[in-house]
């Protein structure tokens, strides 16, 4: 009798361990990191109008965990255009940024997402999501 239900409750242990899967998302201790570059045109639509390349200061980064469809956070760059998101699981992400679609020439402009993906391997990984480069007019 004992030595069922101490197997009862080791299988009813190693049933709940096993069956517990990570997500991508807050609570883990890895980061990722970036910076946000902002080209300023005199004419959205004209890469030969660029005046010049800034840090982008004070801007929104979203992050989208694994396959979810909506932000699940969002983070503002420094005045150095840096950013962080930190204590993050493995797994995938998306981070965007928006910036002002270079390709229409409408009044206003139309505002678009420019995307970056990155994956954590290791729970205690910085990963380096490098440049987003974003477009303004001047």
């Amino acid at each position: 009798m004992n030595i069922s239900k101490a197997t009862l409750l080791l299988f009813s242990f190693s049933t709940l361990l096993f069956s517990c899967t990570r997500t991508p998302g807050e609570g883990g201790r890895a980061s990722i990191t970036g910076h946000v570059d902002q080209i300023r045109r005199v004419q959205i639509n004209n890469p030969a109008s660029t005046v010049d390349t800034i840090a982008a200061s004070d801007e929104e980064v979203f992050i989208v965990y694994g396959d979810n469809t909506s932000p699940n956070d969002r983070v503002f760059t420094n005045p150095d255009g840096d950013f962080a998101f930190n204590w993050l699981r493995t797994g995938d992400y998306t981070l965007y940024v928006y910036s002002e679609d270079t390709v229409i020439t409408s009044q206003p402009l139309p505002r678009i997402a420019i995307e970056v993906s990155v994956n954590i391997d290791d729970r205690d990984e910085v990963v380096e999501a490098g440049t987003i480069t974003i477009f303004d007019e001047f």
